[in-house]
């Protein structure tokens, strides 16, 4: 017990002093550490957070979202951030871009998207894209996915943010944007 209490105690030492060399949050938000990742990234005030841990298989899933998902079972408006660790063994040695390129190329195939783009970022190559969804019978949403990969460390991060087309250049701009723009991931993990 005493064991436990320590690395937990380690584990949150470790966050706030992460959490200490980030800037002040913006006005409406405030910093969000993810778990078992070395990544922080910006939360609307009243909105909620849910995590879903998947150690077999070395996978991460955060949530933030509007609507609490622990209560709806979904999110309408809301970011998600998939982490999938280790992935040249899952993948039979493929790299974490090439994973990505792959990820965005099957997309492509299913949906047209409005914009798409690729960045590097240091030791992080992105691929992103922007599409919108209309199921029949329900309200069309608008979707901005980003892929990050570290070739270095065999991570690829899945970023997600989403909500009705309808209000989307305001969601965009007061919300989305923010959090894609101030999301702080260590180059290590």
């Amino acid at each position: 017990m005493k064991k436990l209490f320590i690395f937990f105690a380690a584990i949150l030492a470790v966050s706030l002093f992460a959490t200490e060399l980030l800037p002040e949050a913006p006005k409406g938000f405030s910093w969000k550490q993810m778990p078992f990742i070395k990544a922080q990234i910006l939360m609307p005030d009243e909105w909620f957070f849910s995590f879903v841990p998947d150690n077999k298989e070395d996978k991460y899933i955060y949530y933030i979202s509007k609507e609490n998902i622990e209560q709806k079972g979904f999110y309408e408006t809301g970011f998600n951030m998939r982490v999938v660790r280790g992935v040249p063994s899952k993948t039979k040695g493929q790299l974490p871009s090439e994973y990505s390129a792959s990820a965005v190329a099957d997309t492509e195939k299913k949906v047209s998207f409005v914009k798409k783009w690729e960045n590097a970022k240091g030791i992080f190559k992105e691929i992103g894209f922007i599409y919108n969804d209309a199921p029949e019978g329900k309200e069309s949403i608008t979707v901005h996915r980003l892929y990050i990969s570290n070739d270095k460390t065999g991570t690829v991060y899945v970023l997600t943010f989403e909500g009705p087309t309808k209000g989307w250049n305001d969601l965009w701009r007061d919300v989305g944007e923010v959090m894609f723009k101030n999301l702080s991931i260590d180059e290590s993990i």
